[in-house]
C-alpha cells in the first residue's frame, strides 16, 4: 500500500472505459489500493470478467453497460455511481475510439463517431461529475488524451481532433473551476499496448518506425497509463492542473 500521499483509498472513482486496456488496468489498480470504482463500458461482459478476477466487493464496486456518448446514458450512470457512493472524488475519461485513414476518405458518420465517442462523452461526464464536484468542493478529473492531440499524425485527423479538444476542455475547466478545489488534468499517451496495438504492428514498417521514434525503443503499457492516473488522483498532485501528462517513452520531447 502507498504512502497517505499518495492514497486513494475511500476515495470514489468513475472510470470510462473500463472493460478493457487502460481502463481495465486503471480499475484494478484503483480498487487495489482501496479506492471504490464506478466503471461503464459498452459490453458488461467484460467488466463480468473483471469482477469474477478480482473478486470484487460489492459494496466498493457499481458495474454499468452503455454509450458513454449518449447523453442520457451519462446522466443515468453518474446518478446510480451518486445514490451508491453519496460522492465523486475522481473521474477518468478514457473511453476512446480511432480508425487510420486518409481526411479525404472519411466520412461523416466515422467524424462523428469519434468525436462523439472522444469528446462529447468527456463533455457529458465533466458537466454530470462536476456538478457534484463543484457542490462538494473537491474532486480531480482526469482525462486520458494523446499525443497527437498536440503533435499530429497522418491518417489519424478526426482522432486527432477529439483528443486536442480534450487537451482544451482540460485546460479551461481548470481555469473555471479552481476556486472549488478541482483539480483537471489530462494525460498524454503515447504508442500503447492496447487492443488497438495488433493492427498497427501489421504495418511492419510503421511498427519498426514508431520503436527507432521513441528514445526508450518500446511502447508504452497500459498499466503505465494507470500509474499515472493514480498519482494525478492522489494528494501528491494537489497542486498541478492543467497540465498535460505525456507518457509517451519520450517521444514528445524531440
Amino acid at each position: 500500500m502507498m504512502s497517505k500521499q499518495f492514497s486513494v483509498k475511500e476515495k470514489v472513482c468513475i472510470i470510462t472505459g473500463a472493460g478493457k486496456g487502460i481502463g481495465r488496468e486503471a480499475a484494478q489498480l484503483f480498487y487495489s489500493e482501496g479506492a471504490a470504482v464506478a466503471l461503464i463500458t459498452r459490453n458488461m461482459d467484460d467488466l463480468r470478467s473483471l469482477k469474477k478476477e478480482l473478486m470484487f466487493d460489492d459494496s466498493r464496486v457499481l458495474l454499468y453497460s452503455g454509450d458513454v456518448s449518449d447523453e442520457e446514458t451519462v446522466k443515468n450512470f453518474v446518478k446510480e455511481s451518486m445514490n451508491k457512493f453519496q460522492r465523486i472524488d475522481v473521474l477518468i475519461n478514457n473511453a476512446g475510439m480511432r480508425f487510420r485513414k486518409q481526411f479525404l476518405d472519411t466520412t461523416t458518420e466515422e467524424w462523428d463517431k469519434v468525436i462523439n465517442t472522444n469528446l462529447n462523452s468527456a463533455y457529458f461526464f465533466c458537466r454530470e461529475a462536476g456538478r457534484h464536484m463543484v457542490e462538494q468542493k473537491s474532486g480531480k478529473i482526469i482525462n486520458i488524451a494523446s499525443i497527437v492531440g498536440t503533435l499530429g499524425l497522418p491518417e489519424l485527423t478526426a482522432y486527432g481532433a477529439s483528443k486536442g479538444g480534450m487537451i482544451t476542455l482540460t485546460k479551461c475547466l481548470a481555469l473555471e473551476w479552481a476556486e472549488y478545489n478541482i483539480n483537471v488534468n489530462a494525460i498524454a499517451p503515447g504508442f500503447c499496448e492496447t487492443s488497438y496495438a495488433e493492427d498497427f504492428k501489421k504495418k511492419a514498417e510503421l511498427y519498426k518506425f514508431t520503436i527507432e521514434r521513441i528514445p526508450q525503443k518500446n511502447w508504452g503499457a497500459s498499466i503505465d497509463i494507470a500509474n499515472a492516473c493514480l498519482f494525478l488522483a492522489s494528494d501528491a498532485a494537489k497542486y498541478i492542473t492543467g497540465e498535460v501528462l505525456n507518457v509517451d517513452g519520450g517521444w514528445s520531447a524531440w
